[in-house]
């Protein structure tokens, strides 16, 4: 599920700090980015740094990813929940595939 995906957050995350989500995704076998590449496969996205004086809401990253998607580039963009399932997943398959290497 994760494993070989180039993973890039963006905003604050609430269930984990950006080093605990860095690690996670270096656990299930993926690779965090800090900034978004023509490389990176998915972006996950926390909640947002308000900033009044900003014209456009949305994140560097998420512009960037945006850029990316319209020139042709596949970047799947997942919520922290939805990020979080994927990965509660992937760790689901591995203990599946750990305890059928065992009987």
């Amino acid at each position: 599920m994760l494993r070989g995906e180039k993973i890039v957050f963006t905003g604050k995350l609430d269930t984990l700090s950006r080093k605990q989500a860095q690690a996670l995704v270096t656990a299930l076998g993926g690779k965090p980015q800090a900034a978004v590449t023509k490389d990176t496969t998915i972006l996950v996205v926390g909640k947002a740094n308000t900033n009044l004086f900003q014209e456009d809401p949305r994140s560097l990253k998420m512009q960037k990813v945006e850029a990316l998607q319209q020139e042709g580039h596949s970047v799947c963009v997942l919520s922290e929940q939805a990020f979080l399932e994927k990965a509660l997943l992937h760790l689901n398959q591995v203990v599946g595939i750990m305890k059928g290497n065992r009987g």
